[in-house]
């Protein structure tokens, strides 16, 4: 089926055959709607970046703040409980380790309420960026840690403060309640998996200081921030959480108390909590315009304009003219900001794009009635796509059409190349061409 300028159009794509008027048109100031943004609202309350105090000493060991905890009303719609998902032109060997890593992850509708723990007395180690239980000397263990080397993961100093030359009697103590907020990223995806994944918590009772590692910000020091907005200061701001609640952790410090949220996403225990979309679709309720009517026009996500020249995928700019010739909105994920993105995800109900964390951006997706069309390795499929079609309900299609050469053990490193053939196959069998 082609999809005609200005004719009427047909899509069947898990749903009952439609057809429909279609304006195919570029993605354009018109379409985006920029003027009905309301980003410069959230905005104006602070012009200062999204950074995490750091520890001094000048910082007091006993803060005053009216810290805020976050009201989250979940959004009132039944998820269904069924959704599609479908697997094409994978070849029959693939197909069954492509299967077995998808239906591997654990999802659960509870709060991880039991699984947070609270500890009193706990220092943190730069070195290993990790907390000491001081009653033991044990590590709290938060996250995995890929950025240890095994060799010292392994280590007796590493598990043990023990076994480390560190004297207490000389560290800064705080003496107060925190939350450990987890490592904050400027990788997109990792963000959206990673660093909210405790925020669930900030809904329970208390209003506690957030501790975090790493700034959203690339910078030698605070002073030399000179560096425009991302989508980290606009996500916290649309929360309406103030950096001075935030304290990066970068020296050793004794904390009086702190709350380690069990996170409502792993990657690598293959877990997933329904909480963990309760923020990301608080921020799309602030950010979004009061209204945004939903669109049948696909969506490309297209990664052709990256710059790294290894984060591109071979073949896909040929992909991308023929989809756009198709009637295809094709955007460009890294010049938009985080409400643009937001808008598209809400304004379109069928969005295709590569193997890559810009399709995660269905997290904030209001609707439930979304049509994700994933090109993807010939080989593999990370969990992480399985998680979110688990939390956000969305019929998804997987085609096999990219291949990795001179990759790593995690399909991470290598050039991709698209099998353009592939691509356009499949997304004719699901209705899309």
């Amino acid at each position: 089926m082609n999809l005609d300028i200005g004719k009427y159009s047909c899509y069947n794509a898990y749903v009952p055959l439609i057809c429909i008027k279609t304006s195919m048109q570029g993605i354009t100031a018109k379409i985006l709607d920029v003027a009905n943004y309301n980003l410069s609202k959230y905005l104006s309350k602070s012009q200062a970046l999204f950074v995490p105090r750091r520890i001094r000493d000048s910082v007091s060991s006993q803060w005053e703040n009216n810290y805020k905890s976050l009201k989250i009303s979940p959004i009132e719609r039944q998820y269904p409980q069924r959704y599609r998902i479908n697997f094409l032109n994978y070849h029959p060997d693939k197909l069954e380790v492509v299967k077995e890593n998808y239906y591997s992850i654990n999802y659960s509708e509870k709060l991880p309420l039991e699984k947070t723990i609270t500890v009193k007395d706990v220092l943190y180690v730069p070195r290993y960026q990790a907390f000491y239980d001081l009653r033991d000397g044990s590590r709290i263990n938060t996250s995995k840690m890929p950025w240890i080397p095994k060799s010292e993961q392994d280590s007796q100093e590493f598990k043990s403060l023990y076994h480390q030359s560190i004297d207490t009697t000389k560290i800064k103590k705080i003496d107060q309640k925190f939350m450990y907020g987890e490592n904050i990223t400027l990788h997109y995806g990792h963000f959206l998996c990673e660093t909210i994944s405790r925020l669930w918590y900030l809904e329970q009772a208390e209003k506690l200081g957030i501790l975090v590692i790493g700034q959203p910000h690339k910078a030698k020091s605070i002073s030399d921030l000179k560096v425009s907005r991302n989508f980290v200061d606009e996500f916290m701001t649309a929360l309406d959480l103030d950096s001075e609640q935030f304290l990066e952790l970068t020296r050793p410090v004794i904390l009086g108390e702190v709350v380690f949220p069990y996170p409502s996403l792993s990657l690598h225990r293959r877990e997933v909590f329904s909480c963990h979309k309760l923020v990301p679709e608080l921020v799309a309720q602030k950010l979004l315009p009061d209204k945004v009517t939903q669109t049948e026009q696909p969506l490309y996500i297209s990664r052709t304009k990256l710059k790294k020249a290894n984060r591109q995928i071979l073949g896909e700019e040929q992909l991308e003219n023929i989809l756009r010739e198709r009637g295809f909105a094709i955007i460009y994920s890294e010049n938009l900001t985080l409400q643009e993105k937001i808008y598209l995800v809400n304004k379109h109900k069928y969005i295709v794009g590569t193997w890559a964390s810009s399709l995660h951006t269905i997290i904030f997706s209001l609707s439930d009635s979304k049509n994700i069309f994933c090109l993807s390795d010939k080989g593999n499929l990370l969990p992480v796509f399985a998680q979110f079609d688990a939390l956000k309900s969305v019929n998804s299609t997987y085609i096999a059409a990219i291949q990795s050469e001179g990759e790593d053990d995690n399909h991470i490193m290598g050039q991709k190349i698209l099998d353009v053939d592939a691509a356009l196959s499949g997304l004719k069998e699901s209705n899309l061409l």
